[in-house]
């Protein structure tokens, strides 16, 4: 199943490079691939015809990492606070959608006590005691 999914992706990588070259996109051939599989192959899930959700799952992680580096690339580096708050909710999204759970309260406390943290970090991010933690989060990412 692994090999036949590869091939897929291949062949939609291979479609949207050129649909993005016809019609002059500003998209990342790499991300709409991976995207449009596992939309596909969610809705297969959820009809009972696709059970691999181990694949299933990763290709979603996949989207969720891009979408942060895209969003990291296009915000004030300010904004990076949100980053940790932002890439679990994205987590839990997927995996709500995967799942289907009815146990929601506990992940959404824990993503509402991550977004005030963040914000609370941003309120406060130009107080000179405050420099130290708001440039750690802001750079957790970085090399130093």
């Amino acid at each position: 199943m692994l090999a036949l999914i590869l091939l897929i992706i291949s062949g939609i990588f291979a479609a949207t490079l050129v649909v993005k070259h016809v019609l002059s996109l500003k998209v990342c051939v790499l991300c709409s691939s991976i995207f449009l599989t596992w939309t596909s192959l969610l809705v297969l899930y959820k009809l009972g015809k696709f059970h691999d959700v181990v694949l299933l799952s990763l290709l979603m992680g996949q989207c969720v990492t891009g979408a942060y580096y895209m969003l990291e690339q296009r915000v004030k580096p300010a904004l990076r606070i949100f980053t940790l708050p932002f890439f679990l909710s994205l987590t839990t999204l997927f995996y709500l959608v995967i799942t289907g759970t009815s146990v929601v309260l506990p992940p959404l406390f824990v993503l509402l006590g991550l977004w005030v943290v963040a914000y609370t970090i941003f309120a406060y991010r130009n107080d000179p005691g405050k420099k130290l933690v708001t440039n750690a989060v802001m750079d957790c990412c970085k090399d130093k």
